[in-house]
């Protein structure tokens, strides 16, 4: 990824997350995951993201914790013990429709 793209990348997507300050995050979840200063690919996978929709995938997200469904979903996971693959469902959707330069979402899926 050239210099260039990397900063429209960090303009765009990673550093819009509400856990981004001052150049470093201060998410308490992904702190043990990613450190305090993230790369701008890793804000853009991150399932501790809040933030401008990078796709899809932040947008069924959003609606599930609206709806209460995903606290449901990690009471069902707490005590089955088994992970609901929420966070993969929400990369790779966002990975095949990602959020287009005005705002929405691209119906154009991308090929996998």
């Amino acid at each position: 990824m050239s210099t260039t793209s990397c900063k429209v990348a960090a303009a765009h997507i990673g550093r819009t997350c509400k856990h981004y300050r001052d150049g470093q995050c201060t998410s308490a979840l992904a702190l043990p995951l990613y450190g305090a200063h993230p790369s701008v690919g890793v804000c853009q996978v991150c399932e501790h993201y809040r933030g401008r929709p990078r796709g899809l995938g932040d947008v069924v997200e959003a609606a599930a914790r609206l709806l209460g469904i995903k606290r449901a979903v990690k009471v069902v996971e707490h005590a089955t013990g088994r992970q609901c693959g929420c966070p993969e469902r929400r990369q790779a959707l966002n990975e095949k429709y990602p959020t287009s330069v005005n705002g929405g979402i691209d119906e154009t899926p991308k090929e996998s």
